[in-house]
């Protein structure tokens, strides 16, 4: 691989990063899923980086498929539509989470019409 290609797979690989970190912080993206994306991206630029692993790298991929710059798009094309899934059922995990507390306090509230603690039921 090129310098120029390192540096774009290695530009790519930092923008993932921000992009994650930005979701997580606007719970928009479960910490677990995050963390996966974390890992994977930087062990991805750590491989990209070290030049021994990017020559084991490259003999593995050259041994695997006929053209392996052509995966390297699918790949990051594969991550980004990965991630957006991933979101979405963040979202919708969210929201179904909103929606169960509202309807726990609607029921706690219907329960306690006077305002004093209700007694244990046994």
């Amino acid at each position: 691989m090129t310098t120029l290609g390192i540096a774009v797979g290695t530009a790519i690989g930092i923008a993932l990063l921000l992009w994650v970190v930005v979701l997580i912080r606007q719970d928009r993206l479960y910490a677990g899923y995050g963390v996966i994306f974390i890992v994977g991206t930087i062990a991805a630029i750590a491989v990209l980086i070290v030049p021994s692993w990017l020559r084991a790298a490259t003999a593995a991929s050259v041994a695997l498929m006929p053209e392996p710059s052509l995966s390297l798009v699918a790949i990051v094309l594969l991550t980004f539509l990965v991630v957006y899934v991933f979101i979405q059922i963040s979202v919708l995990a969210n929201r179904v989470m909103r929606l169960t507390q509202e309807l726990a306090i609607r029921t706690a509230q219907r329960e306690q019409p006077s305002g004093r603690p209700s007694e244990e039921r046994r």
